[in-house]
């Protein structure tokens, strides 16, 4: 058991940590992480993203068999997939996020272009939501309320939460608002800082989607640390300047310049790079109970 202070001074912070011996015989042999709300569940299939879409700046790579080429292996792309997922889905969308941005786009590039021109459902993500749910797919979106925003100010934390509410105001969309609850014990200035101060943060989108041996519906979860909304959009090459015109327009965050949210900007753009996940299995169940407890709690 330590106690250290950064430069050696107790005004600069300090860092408390224990390290404890625990011999092997004593530990259960398990993958499974300890008191966690859900039990561990089995014959799931997940597959991870490394960005928002590797569109083919990643390379792709051969593996298997005596010269290691049998097989090959292409980079996944975590926005189209989740267009092509909410397209596709019949019954249901759940959506949670800290943001949302409704004028993002899931698609970039001639594959934009291409969805805009002939494309049955739109890739913005706020027009794609209202589509599905005037096709009878039932669609639910719970994003965070930042305290501090309102119909004038965006907020400190920009994360669209009021652009959000009044787009889907009208619309068959059912979207609300949820803050940061403190326990029954807190006092009103704890829970007025939980309200300003946190966020759940969690990602995630579920959909039902066709079963790859097309022999019914089953429950699809996409879920990790990407947000849908400005910024996130990234691949392998993480430009900063040359995409400023084209698949960053109207896309180009900078958490660390106040430089704006213009058509086009001087750069750099901030890269994002984080991971996600989609699921299929019985997984999802968990996570949709996690969607449902929250949304019958605090919508």
């Amino acid at each position: 058991h330590k106690v250290v202070y950064l430069d050696g001074k107790k005004s600069h912070g300090s860092l408390e940590f224990f390290v404890e011996f625990i011999p092997v015989h004593l530990i259960e042999h398990t993958v499974e992480v300890p008191g966690l709300y859900f039990k561990k569940s089995e014959g799931n299939a997940v597959q991870f993203y490394m960005n928002a879409d590797d569109d083919g700046s990643s390379p792709d790579v051969r593996y298997g068999g005596p010269n290691d080429d049998e097989k090959l292996w292409k980079p996944p792309r975590l926005w189209r997939d989740i267009y092509d997922a909410i397209c596709n889905a019949r019954h249901l969308v759940y959506i949670v996020g800290w943001s949302v941005d409704v004028e993002q786009y899931l698609l970039r590039g001639a594959e934009l272009e291409e969805a805009k021109r002939a494309g049955k459902h739109s890739p913005r993500i706020g027009d794609l939501l209202i589509q599905k749910s005037e096709e009878g797919v039932v669609v639910n979106l719970m994003q965070w309320d930042d305290y501090t925003s309102n119909f004038v100010f965006p907020g400190m934390m920009g994360s669209h939460d009021e652009k959000s509410r009044a787009f889907f105001a009208s619309t068959k969309v059912n979207s609300v608002f949820v803050h940061t609850v403190g326990g029954s014990s807190n006092t009103f200035s704890e829970h007025q800082n939980k309200m300003i101060g946190f966020t759940h943060h969690q990602k995630f989108v579920v959909v039902d989607a066709p079963k790859e041996d097309g022999t019914g519906l089953e429950l699809k979860a996409f879920i990790g640390g990407i947000d849908l909304t400005e910024g996130r959009w990234d691949n392998n090459t993480h430009p900063l300047f040359r995409t400023l015109r084209c698949e960053h327009k109207t896309d180009a965050y900078n958490g660390c310049f106040l430089f704006g949210r213009r058509p086009v900007i001087a750069g750099p753009r901030e890269p994002w790079h984080d991971i996600h996940s989609c699921v299929t299995g019985p997984e999802v169940i968990n996570i949709v109970q996690a969607f449902s407890e929250r949304w019958m709690s605090q919508a």
